[in-house]
């Protein structure tokens, strides 16, 4: 190189130079910061990709706090309802000791009372007091809130929404429609006519249990049913009359407008019998010359005879016509409370002499053995021990039966099948938790009823993704003394001066009425521990568990984009560090080549 003013030579250099110092500036970045991208320019694609895994990871990161809150408040309620279960179980007790009234004093009975009185009174505060960070949990703050027009209301006994996520919608509308109505399980007994032939040994069973009847000889429909009533408590079987229906009695006559239809006008037991007698009505022609008409009776132990005799003029013939029979008869208390008559046309037609005829036909008196309640779970079961008893599984099939059992109802909730018990149908989905139980009134195919939810709850965001995937809304009915119990009553009844207490036990209070109402409030506290442990345990604690893998993977894959790989990233640093040294003692050797020009000017 003989030239001075340009220095491709240093210029090369310096290139290189600046090339080994970036090197050397990026690794020595990377190691100090740990990170492999610390400015876009690093890797765009792989910048994109991290900050996009960056946002997840919070998110997850905030999920599992969300999570473990959550399972915080939900084990703060449960550790209240497990001691508003203790003192359930106390009353329990205390009401148990206390029906033992051969044994104890009525002081001793007072006292029980006034420890049910304390229970009762803590309960209510325990409901009242319980709380997490300020919010009440168990005092019916946290249960949803819901609207019912008057006649969907009184198509349910009960409704429960257990659990709801709203999502973009502000209400919910819930319909359940009955596909098929659920069955008591039931047997039909229909007496032969005198009652039992000879003394008879039946066993009635039922849900609750089973008992030994034995009944005497010619014992009637209402000995039967009155028996089997008497050990519902012991059975869960009631036993019902339902009385003999006889058919119309038409009588005719030649002219027109002189018929005469008779109805049975019997409703009472007392008249009817288990057999009933049979009603007969006869026209008779009284053979005389102006004759006057009147009624008759001729009674049997199988027939009640009603007999018109006709009227006649002077001349012996028959004159009465169907509206003044139908008027001498409507006159005549005791045929009034037998039949009942209608005219045809204008009953301006003379009627004729008839032969006796009987109200025939229709339906016997019969029984019906029923379960005391709705469903799969319940039957009915009837064993001849002795003598003969043949029931039927009903009175117009006829067909000989000794058990039966019921059905549960089938209904759909928005359409989804839901889960009949009895008469409740459930629907327990991601999004959806929530329980109708219909009136035995309103057991009929096709019947819709429905509710709709406006709010309320508690919605625990315990996902990653901010929709209703990933949000549980939870509703918490109120735990006091009001809202506890079931059909047999409320729990605040059993304190005193509610009407059922341990002093009002007697004829018109069974002691059983107590016993059953504690039964179904340490039922209703159960179920909703169940369920809240059930939420906390297979969804939130495995939300958790699923959480912290996906944290981990994630955490993963973005440090394999993101950090700094030590090892490779200290060999580079060594890489540029040689290069950035040789740069230079290469550039200080091309800057001094300029000099070797002076070499030519001697």
């Amino acid at each position: 190189m003989t030239r001075i003013n340009t220095n491709v030579a240093s210029i090369r250099g310096l290139r290189s130079l600046n090339k080994s110092t970036n090197l050397l500036d990026t690794s020595l970045t990377r190691l100090s910061t740990g990170l492999k991208i610390n400015s876009g320019k690093d890797n765009p694609s792989g910048l994109i990709a991290s900050e996009t895994l960056r946002s997840q990871v919070s998110a997850i990161e905030q999920s599992i706090k969300n999570s473990n809150r959550a399972s915080n408040v939900i084990a703060t309620a449960d550790s209240a309802l497990g001691e508003v279960t203790n003192l359930l179980n106390q009353v329990r007790g205390l009401v148990q000791e206390g029906l033992n009234e051969g044994a104890l004093s009525q002081d001793e009975i007072a006292a029980n009372q006034l420890q049910i009185d304390t229970a009762l009174s803590a309960i209510n505060r325990i409901s009242a007091n319980t709380s997490f960070a300020g919010d009440k949990l168990i005092d019916g703050s946290k249960a949803f809130r819901t609207q019912a027009s008057a006649t969907d209301s009184a198509k349910l006994s009960d409704f429960q929404v257990n659990e709801a996520v709203f999502g973009s919608s502000s209400t919910i509308t819930l319909d359940a429609t009955i596909v098929t109505a659920a069955t008591q399980a039931s047997l039909d007994y229909s007496a032969v006519d005198g009652g039992l032939a000879a003394a008879t040994t039946i066993e009635v069973g039922g849900a609750s249990g089973s008992q030994v009847l034995f009944l005497g000889a010619s014992s009637s429909l209402d000995n039967v049913r009155d028996a089997v009533n008497g050990v519902t408590d012991i059975t869960g079987v009631t036993a019902t009359k339902t009385n003999k229906v006889a058919s119309n009695l038409l009588v005719n006559s030649a002219a027109a407008n002189s018929d005469i239809t008779f109805t049975d006008a019997r409703t009472s037991d007392s008249v009817l019998g288990d057999t009933g007698q049979n009603i007969r009505v006869s026209f008779v022609d009284p053979s005389a010359n102006s004759a006057t008409a009147n009624i008759t009776f001729n009674n049997t132990n199988t027939d009640i005879n009603i007999i018109v005799s006709l009227a006649t003029n002077g001349t012996g013939t028959i004159t009465s016509n169907a509206t003044s029979i139908k008027a001498l008869l409507d006159g005549n208390g005791d045929t009034n409370s037998l039949v009942s008559s209608a005219v045809e046309g204008d009953g301006t037609g003379v009627v004729d002499a008839a032969a006796a005829a009987a109200l025939s036909g229709g339906t016997n008196a019969y029984l019906t053995f029923s379960a005391s309640n709705f469903g799969a779970d319940e039957f009915v079961d009837v064993n001849v021990l002795s003598g003969t008893f043949d029931t039927v599984d009903n009175i117009t099939d006829g067909n000989a039966l000794k058990r039966d059992i019921g059905s549960d109802i089938v209904a759909r909730i928005n359409g989804q099948v839901a889960q009949g018990s009895g008469l409740q149908a459930n629907l327990r989905s991601q999004q959806l938790d929530a329980s109708f139980s219909f009136t035995s009134a309103a057991n009929t195919v096709d019947n819709t009823a429905s509710i709709t939810i406006t709010g309320g709850g508690s919605l625990f965001q315990i996902g990653q993704d901010v929709s209703a995937a990933g949000q549980v809304g939870i509703g918490i009915e109120a735990v006091n003394t009001a809202r506890l119990g079931g059909v047999s009553g409320k729990l605040f009844e059993l304190g005193s001066g509610g009407g059922k207490s341990l002093l009002d036990v007697g004829p018109s209070v069974p002691g059983s009425d107590l016993v059953n109402i504690i039964e179904e409030a340490v039922n209703r506290v159960s179920t909703l521990r169940g369920r809240l442990g059930a939420i906390q345990k297979n969804v939130i604690e495995t939300n958790v568990s699923s959480l912290g893998v996906a944290l981990e993977n994630i955490s993963e894959a973005r440090s394999q984009i993101v950090d700094t790989d030590f090892a490779v990233e200290t060999a580079n640093l060594t890489k540029a560090q040689i290069l950035n040294q040789a740069g230079i003692s290469v550039l200080s050797i091309a800057n001094q080549n300029p000099q070797q020009v002076l070499s030519l000017l001697g």
